[in-house]
């Protein structure tokens, strides 16, 4: 709430109230100074309020007037009724009724990652599903014939973080069961996807982060449920603003870059890290303000690769009063990228910090790490992977890095790192070690399988 400053007109003064809500619409209130009363209500539409009567002792507008299709709408009352009682369950948090957690108000679970946990469906488990605060709830379309889920008839064409779209249809799960958390009666997207016969995907995250506070702990590796109505942040972390989308598929912030500023969306599911827009990087002259010069594969979404991008260090990224010092960036210049925000951060940045996600108070919490201060490491072969379910796929390799110049190229499965079979992380701990670090590595293009040795080194 804001006091703004009075409005005088022919000698009548008003006193204004401005009311913001986190997620919805706003409003202001116009109270006149001599009377005390309401006069005008200002929001998505402008209401007048006059001709007030005492309706046991308390004072009630008896006629309003409110802009219609044409002119002007005015409602005379005859008669206004207070109630005795007011009926609470008319004023309940929505969703109240839809889940079940203990009393406490507080589920915890065990998350590889910070993210990734294991779910119950209709019964049906486990499955291992990701949260992620860029989609909506999610699965594919294998899985969800699995499951015997009823698609609906008429598809749904929906954006992807490529500049691609694709073709959905809902689902309804009668219960999503997290641990002792269960969520009723939730709508899924779901989608035929490339690699829907190799690995099935599960995705939540905006239908949660409506009900709960969510805290995510990459160091301890779990994920935290708090009920929404009851939650109150005791912590010792860093509120910034944070705007939920109304139509449900995305959390942004206000951050910076230096003297570049924007609207960012805060994407866990976004394992390629901090990138920016081609608007955001135009507008701005980044790629020459930070001679950037390595341009190279920027991951993908479910809708298919994403543009090639620019890969660069930032001294800094500001997210309200929270700094990420030295991160890569990634730089996207592609005509084809026509979003009108400034970027995405992803994990690179995210797991730095534990988030508390408050949506319904419209804040998000970060909690220094061990990790906070320290600079982004990057792959120190001059490597770019992918993960499809087979090894680490090369897609793009840096030139003059070891990567380079042990003869790896475009295409090139990793098999083996040091005897051992990598995980499917796109940005391979073993490859983020210190330079001088010597790796020995299985390599597989198609059907010929080579040993190569490199020693890693700073390439950003």
């Amino acid at each position: 709430m804001t006091i703004l400053a009075p409005q005088t007109q022919d000698s009548v003064t008003w006193d204004l109230l401005q009311f913001k809500i986190p997620s919805g619409k706003g409003f202001t209130l116009w109270i006149n100074r001599k009377t005390g009363l309401l006069e005008r209500v200002e929001g998505s539409i402008t209401k007048q309020l006059s001709d007030y009567r005492s309706v046991n002792g308390v004072l009630l507008p008896f006629m309003e007037k409110k802009p219609a299709d044409i002119g002007e709408l005015t409602l005379a009352y005859s008669t206004r009724t207070l109630r005795d009682h007011l009926n609470n369950a008319a004023f309940a948090v929505p969703f109240r009724k839809d889940y079940e957690m203990p009393s406490s108000g507080e589920v915890t679970i065990p998350a590889d990652g910070g993210l990734t946990f294991q779910t119950t469906i209709n019964g049906k488990e486990p499955f291992k599903t990701l949260f992620d605060t860029g989609a909506v709830n999610f699965m594919s379309e294998s899985f969800a014939h699995r499951l015997g889920l009823k698609m609906d008839t008429q598809g749904i064409e929906v954006g992807t973080s490529s500049p691609a779209t694709i073709q959905t249809h809902k689902v309804r799960v009668d219960t999503v069961q997290i641990g002792d958390l269960a969520v009723h009666d939730q709508t899924f997207y779901t989608a035929a996807l490339p690699e829907d016969d190799v690995t099935p995907v599960l995705v939540v995250g905006y239908e949660l982060l409506r009900r709960f506070a969510v805290r995510i702990d990459y160091e301890r590796q779990n994920l935290s449920f708090y009920d929404g109505p009851r939650f109150h942040y005791s912590g010792s972390g860093n509120a910034v603003p944070l705007d939920i989308q109304r139509n449900g598929n995305g959390l942004f912030v206000e951050a910076s870059i230096g003297k570049a500023s924007g609207r960012f969306i805060l994407d866990t599911g976004n394992e390629f890290g901090f990138s920016l827009t081609t608007g955001f990087t135009k507008k701005n002259d980044l790629v020459q303000a930070l001679g950037a010069h390595f341009l190279a594969y920027n991951g993908r979404g479910f809708g298919g690769p994403s543009p090639e991008a620019y890969l660069v260090r930032v001294n800094t990224l500001r997210i309200g009063d929270v700094s990420a010092p030295s991160v890569i960036a990634h730089l996207t210049i592609d005509p084809s990228d026509k979003s009108e925000l400034a970027g995405n951060i992803g994990q690179s940045i995210l797991g730095k910090f534990t988030e508390v996600f408050d949506c319904m108070r419209g804040k998000i919490y970060f909690e220094k790490t061990k990790n906070s201060d320290r600079p982004e490491v990057f792959n120190g072969a001059g490597l770019i992977f992918d993960s499809f379910g087979h090894g680490l796929q090369v897609m793009t390799v840096l030139p003059g890095g070891p990567g380079s110049q042990a003869g790896l190229q475009t295409g090139d499965v990793i098999t083996a790192i040091d005897g051992k079979t990598p995980s499917d992380e796109v940005n391979s701990p073993q490859f983020l070690r210190p330079p001088g670090t010597e790796l020995h590595l299985k390599v597989q293009h198609g059907s010929d399988t080579r040993e190569v040795s490199l020693t890693l080194k700073e390439i950003l």
